[in-house]
């Protein structure tokens, strides 16, 4: 691919990314507000709790499927493609494989899932249908894995984000009717979830079919050692899954069980915002990945970092502007969104989740380096340490001090911190055999615009009297936002990554 392929490339799947993600966050911030007033705060703490279970499960299959688009990716641009075919087929019949044994478990948890959990004698109808659905979602999710690859090879990620746009949209619309026409119930977010994601899998067929035709599923193509070997790889995939469990995906099953299920609510609501601005992040990671593996695939070393400190920096500008935005201008937004609920729990809530992008926001692209190299063991080790860590001191601190769910939602934040700020960066440099400090200079500097831009969006708020509503929030925001990128273009930006930007607009404008 050329260069100016490349970077069209990049720029189309980072405009449909941006789409996709607005329109999971319109759905998010337009459905909470109904869904908490409709159905409680306690039922749609459930939804959140659902999720993570399901979490709980990919701790298995994360190990077959979280490298199958590294080894069948590699395999495809080397020109082996029946040694590509062999992967694709052998994940998935191997996640086929897995679904009679999940069935197994689960259907009888779901049906006694008021003996399991703290669930409202009132709830346990629709959290059993609610659960059934998420399973279900799960399944189809577990089959489409392996039909993702198509995208990923062929760079043009920009299309499962046109099939994310559809999929959504169809959500909204799905959700608009059930709760329009038929008594409010908890169980149509989960319904209304299954038919679109079944749907992005047809999509995905499709795009398989068009995108790589050489990849072919034929019974012969069936090895398990080709299973064996990708489990292999990826069962410290599996351990570094583990680890986030312990440390976040166990935050609203603790709350359920030793606090109440309404303080999981608020719970619930608070992570809705870290969750899309997660997403975004990882997106925006994402948009690299091919390049990345096809460098690496190459040994091109030195292109695999450039490529990578583009990515930190292209993720960073972002999040730094939204992680401010939520600190500084926060409780105006919960008292606007949810304002029938507990507006100041959840808005510290929310910051206490969000402090840890003052780190994460720019280490978090480092991580695709562990898979891009196959090197996921140690990492894989120091997180489930930091984990364990993490669960031992929320009970400790749940049983000790009046924090509460405080303790629950900020200690695997504090620890994340310190694991992203000193471990993340070293090792993600002894895995590419480079000198041990090449990636802080970027850190450094993000953690350093991201104060400068706090205490400028402080001065916003200060200065600014008008009463808030929705139309001043948004203006706010706009000048929030346009400040944050003032200062990230000129700060968190190098002079020669100004200019380039500087001449890519420049070009555009005369073409236009």
């Amino acid at each position: 691919m050329k260069e100016m392929g490349k970077s069209k490339a990049l720029i189309i799947n980072a405009i449909a990314s941006f789409v996709t993600f607005a329109v999971g966050l319109c759905i998010t911030f337009f459905f909470t507000p109904y869904l908490t007033d409709v159905v409680g705060e306690e039922a749609y703490g459930f939804v959140g709790l659902g999720n993570n279970i399901i979490n709980y499960v990919t701790i298995i299959t994360i190990a077959l499927n979280s490298v199958a688009g590294r080894f069948i990716t590699i395999e495809y641009h080397k020109g082996n493609k029946r040694q590509a075919s062999e992967y694709f087929t052998s994940v998935l019949v191997a996640n086929l494989s897995i679904i009679p044994v999940l069935l197994l478990i689960a259907v009888p948890a779901i049906l006694n899932v008021e003996k399991l959990l703290n669930v409202p004698v009132e709830l346990i109808s629709s959290v059993r249908y609610l659960f059934f659905f998420i399973l279900i979602n799960f399944i189809i999710t577990l089959i489409s894995t392996v039909y993702n690859v198509a995208t990923f090879i062929t760079n043009t990620l920009y299309l499962s984000s046109i099939a994310n746009i559809i999929t959504s949209l169809l959500r909204i619309f799905l959700m608009c009717v059930m709760f329009g026409l038929l008594p409010a119930n908890v169980a149509y977010v989960g319904l209304s979830t299954c038919i679109c994601t079944f749907i992005g899998l047809v999509i995905n067929v499709f795009y398989t079919k068009h995108l790589i035709p050489e990849i072919k599923l034929k019974k012969e193509y069936i090895h398990f050692d080709k299973v064996k070997e990708l489990v292999s790889a990826g069962a410290w995939n599996s351990v570094t899954k583990l680890s986030q469990v312990l440390s976040d995906g166990l935050d609203l099953l603790i709350t359920n069980l030793w606090i109440s299920a309404a303080l999981m609510g608020a719970l619930s609501i608070a992570q809705q915002l870290p969750i899309y601005i997660a997403t975004l992040s990882n997106t925006l990671i994402n948009l690299f990945n091919p390049n990345l593996t096809m460098y690496y695939a190459k040994n091109d070393i030195e292109a695999v970092v450039k490529e990578m400190k583009l990515s930190m920096k292209f993720s960073s500008f972002f999040i730094n502007i939204i992680f401010c935005g939520i600190v500084v201008f926060g409780r105006y937004f919960v008292g606007l969104w949810v304002p029938n609920q507990d507006v100041q729990l959840i808005y510290e809530l929310l910051c206490v989740i969000m402090m840890s992008v003052v780190v994460s926001g720019v280490t978090t692209s480092l991580n695709n380096i562990f898979t891009v190299t196959n090197k996921l063991r140690v990492n894989s080790l120091f997180w489930l340490v930091i984990s364990f860590v993490n669960v031992l001191l929320v009970f400790i601190l749940l049983n000790t001090t009046s924090l509460g769910i405080y303790a629950v939602a900020g200690v695997s934040k504090a620890t994340g911190i310190l694991g992203n700020l000193f471990f993340i960066p070293i090792y993600a440099c002894k895995c590419l055999k480079i000198k041990w400090n090449t990636f802080y200079p970027i850190i450094l500097r993000y953690m350093g615009t991201t104060i400068i831009m706090m205490a400028v969006f402080f001065g916003i708020r200060a200065v600014y009297t008008l009463p808030m509503n929705w139309i001043t929030f948004a203006i706010v925001c706009i000048i929030a936002g346009i400040a944050g990128c003032i200062i990230n273009f000129f700060v968190l930006l190098d002079s020669k990554e100004r200019g380039i930007l500087i001449n890519k607009i420049r070009t555009k404008v005369r073409r236009a």
